[in-house]
């Protein structure tokens, strides 16, 4: 049993691997662009989720819960 699943895991991780494989000097300007743009765009949601988790900043984003909905804003608007 073990010999045949072996023999399974050595098939998937050779096909894996080639599937998974990147040719970075073939990647073209657009491709640069369009992987910093998903990386930095991750790096700030993670960034983001743990600002609005992280307990300490609770108080501070709950004073600014109906921020939008308040009356009392000062108006910016000429008349």
């Amino acid at each position: 049993m073990s010999n045949s699943s072996s023999g399974t895991n050595a098939y998937i991780e050779e096909h894996a691997q080639g599937y998974f494989h990147t040719d970075w000097s073939a990647m073209t300007s657009h491709d640069w662009a369009g992987l910093l743009i998903t990386v930095v765009t991750f790096v700030l949601m993670v960034i983001a989720y743990f600002y609005v988790f992280r307990p300490k900043n609770k108080d501070k984003l709950e004073q600014q819960k109906y921020m939008l909905m308040d009356e009392k804003s000062t108006n910016t608007e000429k008349k």
